[in-house]
């Protein structure tokens, strides 16, 4: 697959270029006082083929001798890369490795930054170290072998990274293998571990992330802890050490038990295939075989286990530990407030007493304001008695409607045409019957 990959790279770094061109370009750089612009020009085509080569493979990192394998062309190889080299590190675009991994943390995390702090910030130290690089870069030629790194790239590479081991606040700790493995996957290609050291240590630089070295769990393995989003890493502590071991030797007897239990299936299924082929001695000695392996199941279960107490205990006490830190939060702000506010014990008993005795004042305004201030010169016994007389009167009256009633009157004569009609037919027939 890698094969592949490259070969599709290096059709794309000659695409459009004739033969002729592409003679020019990989030949040897001539006297640049001889043709200034076809020399800038060849220089500048190289610059942008590295740099775009160099992302298209996801390396970072490359020697003179590396790039000709990148660049070939019918057989033949550039014969002038070292000269672009030169050029790319007397600019700053690259750095020696050796000089990329010396390189301490910076607050600060960008080459736009270090250059400002160079350029403006420390001019007189930056003027004595370029005169000194170039002294010593005319002393001491450059060669196909010294690899170089790519400072803006392996910074790209780096944030890239980080933004995907760092999902929240909280730092994690991986060994420096699982990281290669997570490039391997966020890239789709082989990164080697040389170049997952190098995007590391850019995040080291930037005070992203702590590196050691030394034997955890399996030898010559080395850690390295990501900085939460937002925040600055600290180094590994040894409570932070101890449960990441816990953590490892935990994936470690799952892995375990999880073969076991293989190689336990694996011994039925030959002891029942020696029992179909009558061959019981052979069959038990499986069994046999089978019975060992549950008692080491049984065993690394056992220690399973304990690892899970121990590790749901220290998770527990983080826990604790957050919330008491959340409690002292609390309280810390909770008396700044009163403070600020001036809120105490002896001010609200003070409120409150004064607040009763408007209250109690304001009521006795409100019954004074509903006294009545007319006097009533009427003698209320008299004025029942007239009451009386009143209702007296009333029920008299009453009686007296009752006792001249009036009697009915008489029905009304109908003297509709329809009974006039009737009249008539009852006279004529009583003068027939006489």
């Amino acid at each position: 697959m890698t094969s592949n990959k490259n070969t599709k790279n290096q059709e794309k770094w000659n695409e459009g270029l004739s033969d002729e061109r592409l003679a020019v370009l990989m030949s040897p750089f001539k006297n640049r006082e001889v043709n200034e612009v076809n020399y800038d020009s060849k220089m500048k085509f190289w610059k942008e083929a590295i740099i775009a080569e160099s992302i298209r493979r996801h390396k970072c990192s490359y020697s003179a001798s590396e790039l000709k394998t990148w660049f070939v062309y019918q057989g033949r190889t550039p014969m002038c890369l070292l000269n672009v080299i030169e050029d790319m590190y007397r600019d700053g675009t690259i750095k020696s490795k050796t000089e990329f991994q010396q390189m301490q943390n910076q607050t600060q995390c960008s080459w736009s930054n270090w250059a400002v702090n160079t350029l403006v910030k420390n001019p007189l130290s930056w003027s004595v170290g370029k005169v000194k690089n170039s002294l010593v870069s005319s002393s001491k030629p450059f060669d196909d072998k010294t690899d170089y790194v790519n400072l803006q790239l392996v910074e790209s590479q780096a944030n890239e990274l980080f933004s995907v081991l760092a999902v929240n606040e909280k730092s994690l700790i991986f060994f420096m293998d699982d990281i290669q493995k997570r490039l391997n996957d966020l890239w789709n290609d082989d990164i080697s571990i040389q170049t997952t050291e190098l995007i590391v240590h850019s995040l080291e630089i930037c005070n992203k992330a702590y590196v050691e070295h030394g034997e955890h769990l399996i030898a010559n393995k080395t850690l390295v802890k990501i900085a939460g989003f937002g925040k600055n890493v600290e180094p590994i502590s040894d409570l932070e050490k101890n449960f990441f071991k816990l953590k490892e030797a935990e994936k470690i007897l799952i892995g375990e038990i999880s073969n076991l239990d293989k190689e336990k299936e694996s011994l039925i299924k030959e002891a029942k295939m020696y029992v179909a082929k009558n061959m019981k001695p052979i069959a038990l000695s499986y069994l046999r075989k089978k019975k060992e392996v549950e008692r080491r199941i049984e065993k690394q279960l056992n220690s399973l286990d304990n690892i899970q107490a121990m590790v749901s205990r220290i998770e527990e006490s983080k826990y604790n530990s957050e919330v008491l830190k959340s409690y002292g939060t609390g309280l810390s702000a909770l008396k700044l407030s009163s403070k600020d506010t001036g809120l105490t014990i002896d001010n609200v008993d003070e409120t409150m007493a004064e607040l009763a005795e408007v209250l109690e004042e304001h009521r006795d305004i409100q019954s004074a304001l509903g006294k009545h201030i007319i006097e009533d010169k009427h003698n209320e016994n008299e004025l029942e008695d007239e009451l009386a007389d009143l209702l007296n009167v009333d029920e008299s009256i009453c009686s007296s409607k009752e006792k001249h009633h009036v009697p009915d009157l008489p029905e009304v004569p109908d003297n509709s045409i329809e009974n006039e009609e009737f009249d008539l037919d009852q006279r004529f027939q009583m003068l027939r019957e006489h």
